[in-house]
């Protein structure tokens, strides 16, 4: 049996920048309980799954990161741009069950350390920022409609990170894995750092928010990057590579207190 293995997204940052105290986790998809077409580690609700495999998974993903589930928020994600803060005064909010309130809310800004948000995808790019001046901290899901919409630069206005800010981007499908129809090619490449991540019919959307990382003010150093494809990698969940029906993998950020 494959083991839970947690992948710190911002391991490549940790030895030139402050981030003692930074939780920024993102799970193989091993070392759940959820049976096929689910294996193993499926953290959502909105796949199909036993609803209580997803609860098990989402302890056993805390458990290994030392964070209680009474310290955890989870938003629900549509493909926008709206954004939801949240404090350890919403801990527990959408961590056992679908949250009505936090329903809709793409982009998440962590107000303080103490809380933790999980954020899910399975093919679509997660960016997390994480201030170590202030402690804000947040993750903006940026499926191509979000992207689109605005979703990282909102996000970015709304944590107005600071100079010693760090931004990490999640495991996405690569351009190599993802044609789109001529509608997605025209709205990405209409769009700041669109033109680039364009080629052949397909698009890599992480290209399109490394640019606007930099153009919000993050120093390339300062930007990591997890450059696995979400579709050619069997450690991950893809909506596109196993058929439209899979688990969610996702990204746990937060600063502990």
């Amino acid at each position: 049996m494959n083991q839970l293995r947690l992948v710190d997204l911002a391991g490549s940052l940790r030895s030139s920048f402050e981030l003692e105290g930074l939780i920024a986790y993102f799970p193989d998809r091993w070392g759940g309980v959820s049976q096929p077409p689910y294996e193993t580690l499926n953290l959502g609700f909105s796949t199909g799954d036993d609803p209580g495999a997803v609860v098990q998974n989402r302890q056993r993903l805390l458990a290994a990161a030392d964070v209680s589930l009474d310290q955890l928020v989870v938003p629900g994600q549509i493909h926008a741009a709206e954004v939801v803060r949240v404090g350890r005064r919403d801990g527990g909010e959408g961590a056992t069950e679908p949250s009505k309130r936090l329903a809709g809310k793409d982009v998440v800004v962590l107000e303080e350390p103490g809380v933790f948000a999980l954020s899910l995808a399975a093919d679509c790019p997660l960016v997390a920022i994480a201030d170590p001046q202030t402690k804000r901290a947040g993750i903006a899901h940026c499926g191509w409609r979000g992207t689109v919409a605005g979703a990282l630069p909102s996000f970015i206005e709304a944590v107005d990170p600071g100079p010693e800010a760090v931004a990490l981007i999640s495991p996405a499908i690569s351009s190599r894995r993802y044609p789109v129809g001529l509608d997605v090619i025209e709205a990405i490449s209409a769009i700041p750092g669109g033109e680039g991540a364009c080629q052949n019919g397909s698009v890599d959307l992480r290209i399109v928010l490394y640019e606007q990382l930099l153009q919000g003010g993050f120093c390339c150093n300062r930007i990591a990057m997890d450059r696995r494809c979400s579709a050619g990698n069997d450690d991950l969940f893809s909506h596109r590579g196993d058929g439209g029906r899979t688990g969610r993998g996702g990204l746990l950020l937060g600063w502990n207190s």
